[in-house]
């Protein structure tokens, strides 16, 4: 690739024992290809062994980046058994995907992506979470969850004051959304229209008995307007599925072939 000019890199790394910094990333890619102009990359390093007395801060990881001339945001997430994970992306972002950011997530615009999965094993999501990144992704059309972490801080079923309708979410593109390998908090998160609205969500990917529970056996007005427009719902598991007469009325675009 030595006449390569323009490299678009989206690159996943584990297991090694220092995060990929910038002047790792100049030795060893930028130096190699003297004709690049242009380089836009999103890449993780997860699962890293380091030195406990000696962890890189974001602020490090960041001068390495501007010192070899990029535009860069990232951050770090160091768990309970001292693995470190670190996130690092140029500005602006031009990819259409992103996989896999935690709540460290610094925020920010992307105007571009379209895909998005946010993880995290260690730390709930909570409603200001939503918040950023319904703000920081406004055109994002399919998200997935991955979180086992029941919130903290439980949303309000019912808004106390009308004042209050500003903090709704909303999701004015989003089509898919996968909660499978989510709490139940998320599903409620979601389809609750009093925290989020979704008016474009047609395809739904999630528990059947997290669906259940949150839209209270198919009869919640709460969650019902969120469900409306779909057109395909998946389950991980076929078993123990009732179709009951309200499940039918509660989705009336699903095709009954199809379930």
């Amino acid at each position: 690739m030595l006449h390569l000019e323009k490299l678009t890199l989206s690159l996943r790394i584990r297991d090694r024992n220092t995060f990929i910094d910038g002047n790792y990333l100049h030795k060893y890619i930028v130096s190699q290809m003297s004709h690049l102009h242009t380089f836009i990359f999103d890449i993780v390093t997860e699962n890293v062994m380091g030195n406990q007395l000696l962890r890189p801060s974001v602020d490090d990881i960041r001068r390495t980046f501007i010192e070899k001339g990029h535009c860069v945001d990232c951050y770090i997430d160091y768990h309970y058994n001292s693995i470190g994970r670190c996130h690092v992306y140029s500005l602006p972002f031009n990819m259409e995907r992103i996989y896999n950011i935690t709540h460290k997530f610094p925020g920010g615009m992307f105007m571009n992506v379209r895909v998005l999965c946010v993880f995290d094993y260690d730390r709930p999501f909570e409603h200001d979470y939503f918040v950023k990144i319904s703000r920081s992704f406004p055109l994002l059309c399919h998200l997935r969850i991955i979180n086992k972490m029941p919130q903290n801080d439980k949303w309000p079923r019912q808004l106390m004051k009308p004042e209050e309708a500003f903090l709704i979410i909303e999701y004015m593109h989003l089509v898919q959304l996968s909660c499978i390998g989510a709490h139940v908090d998320y599903v409620e998160q979601f389809l609750c229209n009093l925290n989020t609205r979704l008016p474009c969500l047609s395809e739904l990917h999630v528990n059947y008995e997290h669906l259940v529970t949150v839209t209270e056996n198919f009869t919640r007005n709460a969650t019902r307007m969120n469900c409306s427009k779909l057109e395909h719902i998946t389950f991980p598991r076929k078993t123990g599925i009732v179709r009951s007469k309200n499940f039918y009325l509660y989705f009336p675009l699903l095709y009954h072939e199809e379930m």
